[in-house]
């Protein structure tokens, strides 16, 4: 008998044979019972062959009994997991004596010989006891070997942390904007987390990552529970790594004040065997110091002939010092050499309240419903830290989820159903630190310098005195004292608001059969359907946001609303203006458009944008034990997502089209995904397995597209510059070094250069097809003693098409597309439609979309391969010890790291910069952020008892994972900062490699029979590694200059140098704002290839727990 999945997401199941010990000839009609974790027991009689299954098992520990006759043979310590079989065969001596009861302690092998998945499921016990600084979920998937923390999430085998789905007792909660995770859950509340990296079946789809399925503790028939707490003070953590940041004169380090929580949790019945309940509470508080350190850079030494530095005279050369109007260099480390001037410590804090409540009903032994709610309201304060401290944001949100399940078993439990219904909503709300600037707009300073802005208020009369130029008590006048060339400076209002709020609503039915014919056969139908809305507001605080290059240009930029054709609303009562690709040059190739300009008011009109996604899926698979031994696994999963455009929009005229927009704007469709698997049992008692597996897997958009993309985004930037006389901005501001860009929302003369971003629309390629990923797995387990487990796996991924937006005509105008590709077929289709049209100006459009659809031809087609070898070696749970540990080997390489762009930190899955333009691809090629060669990972705990009352646990883990790919990055002449590869991807080596060690301490005493304290002490990155986390790969900066701290300068853009080496940087020449190459050298980032982020220190958590 065999199964690729137990029955459900949130339950395990356990089945096998069971023979007579002499002839080894199958038993039929024996009744197998399992009693455990689940409220009330679950039994089955064997078949023909001797087989037998039992499902809807809550994930723990079972007792699973045969009776044959008047023979009773109990196995225990058998632990289910969910969506997982634990195989349990047996064998009966039929000439025991009749009453006999034998009982065995031995537990089943740990390999589920009737599944190709790639993944790890952790219990209560490792959840417990191996230490993860992460309270939720997350820390303890990151386990999984293949995973790693890209900064935002959880990476899995080669993927974005973008790219996975995450599951919550069958709710999907994960988050609908960017695919991140939408619900935090308590580790106090889960009994158990899977991690499926791979080779998943039909049933799981909307994922090429992995899949991450939480299940919550439940209620049974015994009343139980536990008090807990943890804290982890500041006193007990080293203090963070300096990671000064290079030309500029601000340096942060953060610290954790403390990080604490405590809750209490309860479950039992409310009706034995018929209803059951389990409720969890508990708050979340931290509070993280930021020490804010201000500098000055000094210009007293000399590099002497010996190659070393002299000590530090600030006389002028000339007056027998070393002061030459160059700031100092540290040969050594590349630094600017800097005196420290003030330090103050800045706080941020977070509130987070997590409660959590769950019904089981067991109407019968057969039928059972589930009812399960989780509500984590949050709340959150963050200080200025590059600016002034009312720079600072809060924020505050409230996520909740809700599903209602229910199973049936049918005809003699060879049938069983599952129906589910879910819905998880989540808030955010964001503004100022004070609110009272949410009305401001906010301006971020660049190019000048700390002494100037000093007289803005928000740095200290040290700060102010040291940063000072020229004055009297000035050591080192010759330079400027305090550049900020590499940090901008924030002040203002907390620039974007939001008022958002998203809302999944989802139902699943699935049906399994099992039968017999040439083997036995599992038969599993399903369908799920989900409607996603998504809510999110354009407001920016003031109605703007200020780009301030002191001395040089002052950039506006707003959320807008171009008035529809015929609209007298007297609203849009301003003019925007841009250019227009279509036109020629000057007056002709301009747009002007009637417009209204989006204030910061949230509720105000056009600032609220609500659009929705319908994605359905239905799957076939078949489970084909063909021999005991040997399983085929065949299935096929269909998926539909349809992305809608904005309320507002539907029923508008399309810019691009001249048609009106209806209601979708982009149909997925007819999207197979065949998987196919095969697993051989050699030792035929479920001790071994050779498998392989193949199959498609489909990506699910996030909605972040639709609230850009599909809501009719329209921002306008105007660009003021000074010179000549004009000062349409005002006059120079002292405190600022330039005019305060506030004076450009009314100025008193006409902007040197006016954008509309988005008011073309945006084009969708005809017959545009859905982004997937293909997966080859092939391995081999083996069960070497009864507790250790070895196994070694290959993985392939490859991306096989991707969706992006390009644009074939220089920005100007964008379409959503497969980069690389557009089938002939949809060519002759608009061939045959424009040789239909008569309307010259009809024509003359349709003729310039298929211009602009043919050159999707010219991208590089996306390129994501991983291949990986993951060596494992686990040893079961026994006599109080459990490890397991992988090394894995694995290269990333390609030109499209996926639906996050490492390189510029865009979070824009789906539209993100990387194909916006043919030029921008180049050197882009090579090892991707993801490709980290090498992966230790040891997790492992031994629990002593001393004595009857008391008990010793230990736990740890250790990692070692290879550093980060560097690459060197510059400025493009349209698309700003870091868009262009200077050198091909990755050829500036890699960051260092990154180890650690974790360890546990618990210790716990029997206070009664029902009830047992535990302390324990948990020390994270034991001996204090604080590796580089992340360079900066910015070689050149988008502005050059004229002096340190000076403000203006000019534009700095670079293209590369394809197929160049480091060597080549220095030939390097800077392009002009039209895209031509100058003979001026383009200047360098001087904080190029430092550190700007490191792993956490050494810190340690203290915690407890009553358990009753």
């Amino acid at each position: 008998m065999g199964s690729a999945a137990a029955q459900s997401v949130t339950t395990g199941a356990v089945q096998g044979r069971v023979v007579d010990h002499a002839t080894k000839e199958p038993l039929a009609g024996v009744t197998v019972v399992a009693i455990g974790a689940s409220p009330e027991p679950q039994s089955t009689l064997t078949e023909e062959d001797g087989t037998y299954k039992i499902t809807e098992l809550l994930p723990g520990v079972y007792v699973v009994t045969f009776y044959i006759g008047d023979l009773t043979v109990s196995r225990s310590g058998i632990r289910v997991s969910a969506n997982d079989i634990t195989p349990v065969h047996q064998k009966i001596r039929l000439t025991d004596q009749p009453g006999t009861i034998i009982e065995v302690d031995s537990p089943p092998p740990q390999i589920n010989p009737h599944s190709t998945t790639k993944g790890s499921k952790y219990d209560r016990r490792h959840i417990e006891r191996v230490p993860t600084q992460n309270r939720g979920f997350e820390g303890t998937a990151g386990n999984q070997a293949g995973t790693h923390n890209d900064g935002v999430g959880l990476a899995v085998s080669g993927s974005t942390s973008l790219e996975n789905r995450y599951l919550v007792d069958g709710i999907d909660i994960t988050g609908l904007t960017y695919g991140t995770v939408g619900t935090p859950i308590l580790s106090e509340f889960i009994e158990e987390v899977e991690v499926i990296a791979g080779g998943y079946n039909a049933e799981w789809g909307r994922a090429i990552g992995g899949i991450v399925n939480v299940i919550t503790r439940s209620g049974s028939n015994t009343f139980r529970g536990s008090v807990f707490g943890t804290m982890s003070p500041g006193f007990l953590a080293k203090r963070g790594q300096s990671t000064p940041v290079n030309a500029s004169s601000i340096d942060v380090e953060s610290n954790r004040a403390y990080s604490a929580d405590f809750g209490v949790e309860l479950g039992g019945p409310i009706l034995k065997d018929r209803l059951f309940f389990y409720v969890g509470f508990a708050p979340q508080l931290a509070r993280t110091d930021y020490t804010r350190i201000t500098k000055r850079q000094t210009d007293c030494r000399q590099l002497l002939p010996s190659g070393e530095l002299s000590g530090c005279d600030p006389r002028l050369s000339s007056q027998g010092g070393y002061a030459d109007g160059t700031a100092d260099v540290d040969p050594a480390t590349g630094f600017y050499i800097t005196d420290e001037l003030d330090r103050d410590v800045r706080s941020g804090s977070s509130q987070q309240y997590s409660a959590l409540a769950k019904l089981n009903l067991a109407v019968s032994p057969k039928d059972q419903a589930q009812l399960s709610m989780i509500a984590v309201p949050s709340r959150g304060e963050s200080p200025g830290l590059y600016g002034l401290p009312s720079s600072g944001g809060r924020s505050d949100g409230l996520t909740t989820d809700a599903a209602l399940r229910w199973t049936s078993k049918l005809n003699e439990d060879r049938t069983e159903v599952e129906a589910l219904v879910a819905w998880h909503r989540s808030t955010s709300n964001s503004g100022s630190i004070d609110p009272s600037l949410d009305s401001q707009p906010r301006q971020i300073l660049r190019g000048g310098n700390l002494g100037t802005w000093s007289g803005l208020g928000g740095e200290s009369a040290r700060t102010a005195a040291g940063c000072t130029d020229g004055g009297a008590g000035d050591p080192y006048s010759a330079i400027t004292n305090c550049p900020m060339e590499t940090v901008s400076y924030a002040i203002g209002g907390p620039g974007s608001i939001s008022r958002d709020s998203e809302d999944r609503r989802m139902a699943r039915l699935t049906a399994t059969q099992r039968l017999r014919a040439a083997g036995t056969h599992e038969l599993k139908v399903g369908l799920d359907f989900e409607s996603d809305t998504k809510e999110t507001s354009r407001l920016y605080s003031g109605g703007a946001f200020l780009q301030n290059d002191v001395g040089n240009s002052i950039r506006v930029t707003r959320w807008v609303q171009l008035a529809p054709a015929g609209d007298k609303d007297p609203r849009f009562d301003q003019m925007c203006s841009t250019a227009d690709a279509m036109g020629g040059n000057g007056m002709a190739g301009t747009k002007t458009y009637a417009c209204d300009f989006l204030s910061g008011t949230p509720g105000a009109p056009g600032t609220s944008i609500v659009g929705s996604t319908i994605n359905w899926a239905a799957f076939l698979r078949d489970s084909w034990a063909i021999r005991p031994n040997l399983v085929f696994n065949a299935g096929v999963r269909y998926e539909e997502q349809r992305l809608r455009y904005a309320s507002n929009l539907q029923g508008t005229d399309d810019p691009l089209t001249g048609n009106k927009i209806g209601k979708d704007a982009m149909t997925l469709d007819k999207n197979f995904a065949p998987r196919l698997g095969l697993i051989w049992d050699p030792t035929k008692i479920g001790a071994s397995k050779i498998f392989g597996s193949w199959g498609r897997f489909y990506e699910s958009i996030p909605m972040d597209i639709n609230d850009r993309s599909f809501g009719g985004e329209v921002s306008f930037t105007q660009t003021f510059t000074s010179g000549q006389g004009r000062q349409p901005c005002g006059p120079t501001d002292p405190r600022i070094g330039g005019p305060d860009g506030v004076g450009c929302l009314t100025p008193s003369g006409p902007a040197t250069q006016e954008t509309l971003l988005g008011s073309s629309g945006v084009l969708v390629a005809p017959g545009i097809k859905a982004q997937y990923m293909d997966e080859v797995l092939a391995g081999v387990e083996y069960q070497l003693s009864d507790n250790l487990k070895l196994g070694i796996t290959y993985q392939n991924r490859q991306l096989g098409r991707v969706i992006e937006d390009v644009s074939t005509d220089g920005a100007s105008t964008y379409i959503i597309a497969n980069p690389g590709e557009w089938s002939k077929e949809e060519e002759t289709k608009l061939l045959q439609r424009i040789a239909r049209t008569d309307d010259a100006v009809t024509r003359g459009r349709l003729e310039r979309q298929l211009t602009l659809y043919k050159g999707i031809r010219g991208f590089d087609r996306p390129l994501r391969r991983y291949d990986a070898i993951e060596l494992n070696l686990a040893r079961q749970f026994s006599k109080g010890l459990f490890a397991q540990a992988s090394y894995t080997y694995s290269r990333t390489q390609g030109n499209y790291p996926g639906s996050l762009s490492y390189d510029n930190g865009q979070i824009d899955p789906n539209i993100s910069s990387q194909y916006d333009l043919i030029e921008l691809l180049a050197n882009r090629t090579g090892k991707l952020p993801q490709d980290r060669p090498h992966s230790v990972k040891v997790d492992g705990h031994y629990k002593f008892d001393l004595g009857e009352n008391n008990a010793l646990t230990f736990g740890g883990r250790i990692r070692m994972v290879s550093g980060v790919p560097k690459s060197a990055l510059g400025a493009h002449y349209l698309y700003g900062p870091d868009e262009s590869f200077v050198l091909p991807r990755g050829v500036m080596g890699r960051s260092e490699i990154q180890h650690g060690i974790d360890v546990h301490l618990a210790y716990a005493r029997k206070l009664s029979k029902t009830m047992t304290a535990e302390v324990y002490f948990d020390v994270f990155n034991l001996y204090d590694n604080q590796g580089t986390f992340d360079t900066d790969q910015t070689y050149a900066p988008a502005v050059r200059r004229t002096a340190p701290g000076a403000g203006g300068g000019s534009e700095n853009n670079v293209n590369p140098i394809v197929g160049g080496g480091y060597e080549d940087l220095m030939w390097a020449k800077t392009i002009d704002s039209t895209g031509n190459e100058t003979g001026v050298p383009t200047a360098r980032n001087p904080n190029f290839g430092k550190a700007t982020s490191r792993y956490s220190p050494t810190s340690a958590r203290i915690g407890f727990r009553l358990t009753f």
